[in-house]
C-alpha cells in the first residue's frame, strides 16, 4: 500500500502565513512521523511538499524524515529551476519525485540529465498525451528513473494512465484519486476501473478501455472553481 501525503496539509489558510524556521521543520517532520508510527512498514509514504520551500529548507526537511524511509519526496521546491532541484538531489538520501507541472520532452530531458529527479511525473493530459507521455518515459528509461503518472483528475484520466503504465518498462506506481468509485464521478463513465488488491486491472476494451456516458456533461456541467491566493505575512505570494 502506498500512502500520498503533504506535512503542510493541516495549516489555517483563513489567516497570512507566518512559522519561524524552526517550528516550520519540526512540525513537518513531526507530522511525517505520526503518519509513519500510525501506518508502520506496511504502507509506503509518498511525502508531498506542492513547491512549498526553499531549496535549503528542503534539503533541512528531507534530512530530518529521511528516517521514516518516505517512497518519494515530491516537488520539494518550485520546478522551474532545474539547476536548484539537483542541487537538492545532491544533498538528500530520499528520491525526488516531479514533473507535473513540465511537459515537454526538452524540460524532462534537461531535467534527467542533471540528475535533478528519481520519478518522473508527467501529467498525461498535459505532457502531450500517451505519445508525448511515452517518450517522456523513454527518456527516463535511460536515466534508470521511475514513473510516476500525475493523475488528480477523473476516471478518463486514470484509465488514460494506466494505459501508459501497462506500456513502459519503468512505470513505478499510479497515483489513484479518491471517490474514483462513487457518484459523481462514477457517473461520468460508463463503467469504471477495477481495483483489486490494490492494483488497478487494465482494460482490454477499445481505445483506453472506458466510454463516456453519453449523458455525463448535461447531469454534470462544468462549473469554474475560484482558487484564492494565498499570501506571506510581508504580503507575497505561498505557492501551492
Amino acid at each position: 500500500a502506498v500512502g500520498h501525503l503533504t506535512p503542510f496539509l493541516d495549516e489555517p489558510h483563513d489567516v497570512p502565513f507566518f512559522k519561524t524556521h524552526v517550528d516550520k521543520m519540526r512540525d513537518a517532520i513531526e507530522t511525517v512521523g505520526r503518519y509513519r508510527e500510525a501506518v508502520g512498514n506496511e504502507v509506503d509514504l509518498c511525502v508531498e511538499i506542492h513547491r512549498r520551500l526553499t531549496p535549503a529548507e528542503a534539503i533541512v526537511l528531507a534530512q530530518g524524515i529521511e528516517q521514516f524511509h518516505p517512497f518519494f519526496y515530491e516537488d520539494p521546491i518550485l520546478p522551474d529551476n532545474f539547476d536548484a532541484m539537483a542541487l537538492v538531489a545532491q544533498n538528500i538520501r530520499i528520491p525526488i519525485a516531479t514533473g507535473e507541472r513540465i511537459h515537454t520532452i526538452y524540460e524532462f530531458e534537461a531535467l534527467l540529465r542533471r540528475g535533478a529527479v528519481q520519478y518522473v511525473r508527467p501529467d498525461v493530459c498535459l505532457a502531450g498525451g500517451l505519445t508525448h507521455s511515452k517518450k517522456i518515459a523513454a527518456l527516463a528509461e535511460a536515466h534508470h528513473v521511475g514513473v510516476v503518472p500525475h493523475n488528480p483528475l477523473s476516471p478518463v484520466s486514470t484509465a488514460a494512465c494506466i494505459q501508459l503504465a501497462a506500456c513502459i518498462p519503468n512505470f513505478a506506481l499510479q497515483e489513484y484519486p479518491l471517490g474514483e468509485g462513487e457518484p459523481p464521478k462514477s457517473e461520468i463513465v460508463k463503467s469504471t476501473l477495477r481495483l483489486e488488491d490494490g492494483f488497478l486491472i487494465i482494460p482490454d476494451a477499445p481505445g483506453i478501455g472506458i466510454e463516456l456516458a453519453e449523458d455525463a456533461a448535461k447531469r454534470y456541467p462544468y462549473k469554474p472553481r475560484t482558487v484564492h491566493t494565498r499570501l506571506h505575512v510581508d504580503g507575497s505570494v505561498v505557492d501551492q
